[in-house]
């Protein structure tokens, strides 16, 4: 029986990456009892605003992030793995950004990197539009990652709404989805959790979704309410609006069991 422990952190990003680099730390140092394999945290971990310039002047390049730097040697000192949801960072020579999600493994290397495919250009409401490929520089690669002999795919926030991207990770062998993310407050309230649900029963896997919360720079909000989904659809952990850590082991047994019940993903 192949157990997996996993954390995952739901927090209200500050300001700054510096400053998220500190508040991630004291969030990673409460999951030390629990003893995770895994510890997850959501996109945008190290800076969240709806001001483009401020963005811009206040992300930093890979090489220079606080988060990283931080990350490399928790996931080193403590012997666990850590998926940094997401960082918004430059890169050298480019006018726009990169959405990036890291696996660093227990020894502090960087094992993985995947860039969002999926650009969040929407209209939700009046108030609320979004075009974040007028910032940002789309991925074209999916990406999965070795953890124990367990594959684990990648996607980001938007992600969710692109079920072929969920099937494709699922047909490469991945058995968890990761799905980090800062979803918005209406589009949270109305289709989070059933497409987190949807995803997971789709594809017979386990979702690990974590989502940022509460109010961020400029007044940009976002929903929580990060979830652990089994392959079968049934939500194992659950957080609400306010910043939580959710601790969950899981067994990877029950994969092979959903497909065998159900074998949609075998027959496609």
């Amino acid at each position: 029986m192949k157990k997996l422990k996993i954390s995952q952190i739901q927090f209200e990003a500050k300001s700054t990456p510096a400053q998220n680099a500190k508040l991630l730390e004291k969030y990673f140092l409460k999951t030390r009892r629990f003893k995770p394999d895994l510890i997850c945290t959501p996109e945008c971990s190290n800076i969240i605003t709806n001001d483009k310039g401020y963005l811009l002047k206040k992300t930093t390049y890979e090489s220079d992030c606080p988060i990283i730097k931080m990350a490399k040697l928790y996931a080193m000192e403590n012997c666990v793995s850590i998926n940094i949801g997401s960082l918004l960072l430059k890169e050298k020579n480019k006018k726009k950004l990169v959405n990036r999600s890291f696996f660093i493994n227990s020894k502090g290397k960087i094992l993985k990197r995947y860039d969002k495919i999926h650009m969040f250009d929407v209209n939700i409401n009046k108030k609320e539009t979004h075009r974040e490929s007028h910032t940002f520089k789309a991925g074209k690669n999916i990406v999965s990652v070795n953890l124990q002999n367990i594959k684990i795919g990648f996607t980001i926030c938007y992600d969710l709404r692109f079920p072929n991207l969920f099937r494709k990770l699922a047909k490469k062998g991945s058995k968890i989805i990761l799905m980090p993310a800062a979803f918005t407050v209406p589009s949270g309230k109305a289709h989070w959790e059933v497409m987190v649900r949807s995803r997971a029963i789709e594809n017979s896997l386990f979702v690990i979704a974590t989502n940022m919360c509460g109010t961020h720079h400029t007044n940009r909000k976002t929903y929580g309410y990060s979830l652990l989904v089994n392959p079968w659809g049934k939500i194992i952990n659950k957080a609400k609006s306010k910043p939580s850590i959710l601790n969950t082991e899981i067994n990877l047994n029950e994969v092979m069991e959903a497909r065998m019940k159900i074998p949609a993903i075998l027959n496609d």
